[in-house]
């Protein structure tokens, strides 16, 4: 995934999240929105994680081509 992507992809999960996040902060408690709150939380997460670890998996990878 590109940089452009990843950074799009970031975003919409965050506006959805904040919007779930909302909605449960309003009181209304269905089990949808709580539901997509998560998803969507979890989501965003891993696409931040998942590019942390590529990003140091690639450092890793050009000190061990460096020796």
């Amino acid at each position: 995934m590109n940089k452009k992507t990843h950074i799009l992809l970031v975003i919409v999960l965050a506006i959805n999240t904040l919007r779930y996040g909302t909605y449960l902060i309003e009181g209304d408690t269905n089990i949808y929105y709580i539901l997509m709150f998560l998803a969507n939380l979890i989501a965003m997460l891993f696409v931040i994680f998942s590019r942390m670890n590529r990003k140091k998996s690639q450092t890793d990878g050009s000190i061990t081509e460096n020796r």
